[in-house]
């Protein structure tokens, strides 16, 4: 006797999970807010005018623990430096596998982008007489013009 499975069977049967991965707590979103919050920008490459993107790639541990993180694509020296330190800080839930050690690996793309310069309105004003009013209240001088700028 041969059984005939259908396509509607199939799409029945639940995927079964056998080793469960360590997840950050909040998902992918709260990684994210914790690695902005958490970055500070180099002086040094803040002052160079660098920004772009690290890549670090690391492993996790069955206790949520950080094991062996390194950069895949570096942007700067210290720009790496502080996407090692970011990344390290990171705590992931454990994952319990039945007494089995599983290391899963991950990678995080840090962004690091300058700070918006405000733009600065420059606005210029002076005032202006005209040859008239010069020549009947004063005797001729050099002309005066006063020039506020604010900022």
């Amino acid at each position: 006797m041969i059984k005939t499975v259908t396509v509607k069977e199939k799409s029945k049967k639940k995927e079964k999970v056998f080793l469960k991965k360590p997840e950050y707590p909040g998902g992918e979103k709260a990684l994210q807010q914790f690695i902005t919050s958490h970055l500070k920008y180099p002086e040094d490459a803040l002052k160079e005018g660098v920004q772009g993107v690290v890549t670090v790639a690391y492993e996790v541990n069955d206790n949520g623990e950080i094991e062996s993180a390194r950069i895949i694509k570096g942007l700067h020296p210290s720009c790496d430096e502080e996407a090692l330190r970011l990344v390290r800080m990171l705590q992931y839930g454990k994952a319990y596998n039945h007494g089995v050690r599983v290391k899963s690996n991950h990678k995080a793309n840090i962004h690091f982008r300058l700070p918006q310069q405000k733009a600065v309105r420059l606005q210029v004003s002076y005032d202006s007489t005209t040859q008239q009013d010069i020549e009947t209240t004063k005797p001729k001088e050099k002309e005066e013009y006063t020039y506020s700028i604010r900022l």
